[in-house]
């Protein structure tokens, strides 16, 4: 599991690539997540270190590349009833589709 900086600088970088198509510049980190640069650059090393990106300390952080895009291990749905939450009767989707 990832510290709160790696992680907030995962789920940064992957939202801005799917959105900008294009690697966050060290600068916009900085306004983004609200770490100093050399937070950033030491959770950008976590993140080297543990696979989640391919990036060489001494290259920009724009060259970074994103190899996974969440934390592996901890699971994707976290509700206790495994993805069927009730709601008046019926699943969460029953709302969507019969009101």
């Amino acid at each position: 599991m990832l510290d709160d900086t790696p992680r907030k600088l995962l789920r940064i970088i992957v939202q801005f690539r799917y959105h900008f198509k294009r690697m966050p510049t060290l600068p916009e980190l900085k306004r983004l997540s609200g770490r100093r640069s050399a937070d950033i650059i030491k959770g950008f090393k976590i993140l080297a270190a543990e696979n989640y990106i391919t990036w060489s300390p001494a290259q920009p952080i724009e060259t970074a590349i994103i190899m996974d895009s969440w934390e592996g291990g901890v699971p994707y749905d976290t509700t206790p009833q495994g993805g069927t939450q009730k709601a008046r009767g019926g699943t969460k989707i029953d709302y969507w589709l019969y009101h």
